[in-house]
């Protein structure tokens, strides 16, 4: 006992406890702070090689999207006639069901990918998109939207890959990317 208190003195299970109470602060606290957006404070989850100690739940990436991509398409219909521009990529309007369970998400995400795979490429690339692994994942994504249309199949089609702000209509879509014709076979694997 001590002489002053009358409480028991501070024994091994006490030090033992203010050990690992101070050992999960200090790792909250290197938690939170590497949250920050700002680079200094990437220095506290360089520290762990694993990525798992320090973990980094962003809300939003680095550079949080600021735009939607849109897939539009055309056909030509067997008697030569071109169909007005279609969405081949619409947005599915979000539910209160969509926090437990949205499998559609990983399609959008999947297009949203694509479509910023295939503007990087056309930064870097000055030959033939065409054979791109992006365009050829697009192509293969319009030619099943295509094939899914009720109706005889068309001759051909063609797509856009458009970028809007989606939420103020201010601004008019930028169309980054126009693809050639593309004759259309319904047993095609498209390769």
């Amino acid at each position: 006992m001590s002489p002053l208190s009358g409480r028991p003195a501070p024994g091994g299970a006490d030090a033992v406890g203010a050990l690992a109470l101070a050992a999960l602060a200090t790792w909250f606290a290197a938690t939170v702070l590497s949250q920050h957006p700002r680079p200094e404070f990437n220095r506290l989850a360089a520290l762990d090689g694993t990525g798992a100690l320090i973990p980094n739940w962003r809300f939003f990436a680095p550079e949080p999207a600021q735009h939607d991509f849109h897939v539009l398409f055309r056909t030509e219909e067997a008697d030569g006639r071109a169909t007005p521009w279609q969405e081949g990529s619409a947005i599915t309007p979000r539910r209160p069901l969509h926090t437990v369970w949205f499998p559609n998400r990983r399609r959008e995400k999947a297009l949203y990918d694509l479509c910023h795979e295939l503007v990087a490429v056309m930064r870097q690339f000055d030959g033939d998109l065409t054979q791109a692994p992006a365009y050829r994942m697009l192509r293969n994504s319009v030619a099943r939207t295509v094939a899914e249309r009720p109706g005889p199949p068309p001759r051909g089609f063609q797509f856009v890959v458009a970028r809007h702000t989606g939420h103020d209509p201010a601004h008019d879509p930028d169309y980054l990317f126009v693809s050639p014709y593309i004759p259309f076979a319904p047993a095609a694997p498209y390769a």
